[in-house]
């Protein structure tokens, strides 16, 4: 495990992230930011004025803690507001010439020596609300994949910290009303005897206030559950774009015939489908945990026809699926109904889809994917996922379902989602996984549980 690993897994397993202590939690993600990047000055930024100003809420600056309000307005830097619009990581090598940052060169950069940044999306309840800012003073610095994922780590950190800091809040204003309930109490315990109503809708109002008090608890694994489908939206809305410029470029060549027009039209119509397909799924997990944040409840199983579920998913991946291109081969008998937590399921699915979709296909020439599911004798869910890929190696095998665990670290591969895939079998459908696969023969990945 490198270096910047083991200090994003310290940070990750530190108590002061989820004790509540917000300056400390801040302090702890800044001076493990500059010490894994060494870099001079580290900040943590915030969207104010309905996102037109970021302001800069604390800065370590060569180990010092400064507390300014220095502020950015979208009208002064408008090219760097519109690169943060895209919430994903402003990478600048060369910050004093990059267009994004190039902005800064004469009232900033040049004066403080600044030659290289690198600026990382902060969010929280799946919004963007800010960035972590990492400046390296000296010559130009071609920041490396590892060190951007290591930052983005952290910065997802701060999310996780905030979550603490309100939970700590609310339970210290439950602790305030409750003091405030028992002096009321006992001041008017007399008066108070025939008014038993008025006592019972204050302890209701105590237990609603209780039940938020656990936000904090609740939100720390969302960043990582909407990123597939947020991460499907955009290479639908990427291959959408790419459609329409060969659409515009065939209409100014005057060489559209009409048939050729209407095929480009389905194009966009399959993908802008794709894209709303995926956005809603991304939606409907934040409006899931929110809901079970606000009634502390675990989301119901349902009966559900997989086969539909399985086809229906697929079509959501289609934009990855094609450009591969891969047609996966769905053998389920349609009557199969299941009694399965949905949710679940489509984060596997679309796990496995995605995993070989990026490392299993290089170099094949007709590449497959084949998925099943039936009953095996024990009434268990028997499913199986495979594809015809490269494969894996028995040293790859071992580490596959290790966190931050990948082969395409240069690529900017999380190495998350086979582990993640892992917990959500075992501790979700409480069932077990088996993986078969050699070099050259693809996987067989086979979950059995109860369903």
């Amino acid at each position: 495990m490198s270096q910047l690993e083991h200090i994003l897994l310290d940070v990750s397993a530190s108590p002061l992230i989820d004790q509540g202590q917000w300056d400390e939690a801040c302090h702890l993600l800044l001076s493990s930011l500059q010490a894994g990047l060494q870099v001079a000055r580290v900040s943590l930024w915030f969207y104010v004025d309905d996102g037109k100003v970021m302001q800069c809420q604390t800065m370590l600056d060569h180990g010092l803690i400064c507390q300014e309000e220095t502020k950015l307005d979208a009208l002064v830097f408008p090219r760097y507001f519109a690169a943060l619009r895209s919430e994903r990581a402003i990478v600048a090598h060369d910050a004093q010439q990059d267009d994004k940052t190039s902005e800064f060169t004469e009232l900033y950069l040049k004066p403080k020596g600044i030659s290289a940044m690198l600026d990382l999306p902060v969010r929280h309840f799946g919004r963007m609300i800010g960035i972590i800012c990492c400046e390296h003073i000296g010559t130009i610095r071609h920041w490396q994949d590892d060190e951007v994922r290591f930052a983005a780590g952290l910065a997802d950190q701060v999310g996780r910290a905030m979550n603490a800091a309100q939970y700590r809040q609310a339970q210290q204003q439950l602790e305030s009303l409750n003091q405030q309930l028992e002096q009321r109490v006992e001041l008017r315990g007399l008066q108070l005897a025939d008014n038993n109503k008025t006592i019972a809708r204050a302890h209701e109002q105590l237990l609603v206030q209780a039940k938020l008090a656990t936000l904090g608890g609740i939100v720390a694994g969302v960043a990582h559950e909407v990123s597939t489908p947020l991460g499907v939206a955009v290479t639908a809305s990427s291959h959408q774009l790419d459609v329409l410029a060969e659409f515009q470029q065939k209409l100014e060549e005057r060489k559209l015939t009409s048939s050729q027009g209407f095929a480009y039209l389905r194009k966009m119509q399959d993908t802008a489908l794709m894209l709303q397909i995926n956005l809603r799924r991304a939606e409907k997990l934040m409006r899931q945990f929110k809901e079970t944040a606000a009634h502390q409840t675990r989301t119901e199983s349902s009966p559900v026809a997989f086969h539909e579920l399985v086809v229906n998913l697929l079509a959501s991946l289609s934009p990855v699926t094609q450009q591969i291109p891969v047609q996966p081969e769905v053998y389920i008998d349609p009557s199969l109904m299941l009694i399965t937590d949905v949710d679940v399921w489509l984060q596997i699915l679309t796990n496995l889809v995605m995993n070989s979709c990026r490392h299993a296909f290089d170099g094949v020439s007709m590449p497959g994917i084949r998925i099943q599911a039936y009953r095996n004798a024990q009434q268990e869910l028997q499913f199986e996922y495979r594809d015809n890929g490269v494969g894996m190696s028995p040293a790859v095998i071992a580490r596959v379902f290790e966190p931050f665990f990948t082969t395409k670290a240069e690529q900017g591969g999380t190495g998350l989602g086979m582990s993640i895939l892992k917990r959500l079998v075992e501790k979700k459908l409480q069932g077990s996984l088996q993986l078969q696969s050699s070099e050259g023969q693809g996987i067989c990945l086979t979950i059995s549980c109860l369903a």
